[in-house]
């Protein structure tokens, strides 16, 4: 076997413990070095569950003493800008949770850091890497390339979501009070918005922008926005090549319920993804791709496999650091993703004067 890759993780709440963590530690080819948490109790806890040999109340610490290849760092995506940087500058590779930050500006100062290093920025967008959504992206492709069935014209995604973390077990808690760290204060919206728009933009990125990301990377192209209506639960856009493309997001309160479809459409043809809620293990995106035949359409549902988007991501960062394969979900695309989320709130406000 490989030597092993070595990570580093900042942060043991409960993103960083199930989402992220509980992965690596079934990854054979993968050491689990160090955590930083500024919670002692709880990072002992955490420590003793996985198996990680070394503890560090904060990421500083972390990053001067452990010997680590790449670094998982979960946390409050507005406190991004404050540690990120210092991982990079510290010559490591970094994986951190969706969005890459709170500000354009910020975001692209990252990933020119990153770059200018030679190193991978893997902004935790797991949507991408479910299986079902790579089946259908390999689809849409090969369409795209061979042409046999008209072009690309339309991209929707209807989406009504509640129960995200789906009954999953609880993380190890130890009932501490979460730490403030020193010069890690919280990244703010842009300055042009009011403190309304503000708080819809955190909001909208918080819990959309996977939606944003993932609309591209199905299109395989850049969009902009044309139309937002003014209750922000409407989006509309239209790609490079010119196909219409559309948000509709949508709220409940349903229990137990989770609605998230993509579908993106040829004039013979068109495929579908269809995501289970996010921490909702052994159950990968279902696949529906239609196609003309002689006689009518044909349907299929083709089965892509019971594993789970979170623990497919973190075998792909692994290979990603490893050299085996490029980064899925690079920080350029999730600069894109915010550039999005400001033109979302402008167009917003433009609706409501009409």
């Amino acid at each position: 076997m490989a030597k092993k890759v070595r990570i580093g993780f900042v942060g043991g709440g409960f993103m960083g413990q199930l989402a992220h963590i509980s992965n690596y530690a079934k990854l054979e080819d993968v050491e689990l070095v160090a955590l930083a948490e500024g919670r002692p109790e709880l990072a002992r806890k955490v420590a003793d569950r996985y198996g990680i040999g070394e503890v560090y109340p904060n990421h500083k610490e972390l990053l001067a003493n452990a010997e680590v290849d790449a670094v998982v760092a979960i946390m409050h995506f507005n406190l991004h800008h404050a540690v990120i940087p210092d991982i990079l500058n510290a010559g490591k590779h970094v994986l951190t949770e969706k969005p890459i930050c709170v500000r354009p500006d910020k975001a692209a100062e990252m990933a020119r850091l990153a770059e200018e290093k030679g190193l991978l920025y893997y902004v935790g967008y797991m949507k991408r890497s479910d299986a079902g959504t790579r089946y259908v992206k390999s689809q849409i492709e090969n369409w795209k390339k061979s042409g046999d069935v008209g072009g690309m014209h339309y991209i929707r995604c209807h989406a009504a979501m509640t129960d995200w973390t789906w009954g999953n077990e609880p993380p190890i808690s130890s009932g501490e009070s979460y730490p403030v760290y020193e010069n890690e204060t919280a990244e703010p919206p842009p300055d042009w918005m009011t403190g309304e728009e503000g708080n819809q933009y955190v909001s909208f990125i918080n819990f959309w922008i996977h939606q944003v990301n993932l609309l591209r990377h199905l299109a395989g192209e850049d969009y902009r926005l044309t139309h937002v209506s003014q209750n922000g639960r409407l989006m509309i856009g239209q790609t490079e090549s010119g196909a219409s493309l559309n948000l509709e997001m949508n709220n409940r309160t349903i229990k137990s319920s989770w609605e998230e479809e993509f579908t993106v459409y040829f004039p013979k043809a068109e495929a579908q993804v269809s995501l289970a809620a996010p921490l909702h293990k052994q159950m990968e995106g279902k696949v529906r791709i239609v196609t003309e035949g002689e006689t009518g359409p044909v349907v299929s549902h083709p089965f892509v496999g019971t594993g789970w988007g979170f623990a497919d991501q973190a075998r792909m960062f692994v290979e990603a650091v490893r050299g085996e394969r490029p980064v899925l979900s690079p920080a350029s695309h999730a600069v894109k993703d915010l550039k999005i989320a400001e033109d979302y709130i402008r167009m917003r406000r433009d609706s409501g004067k009409k």
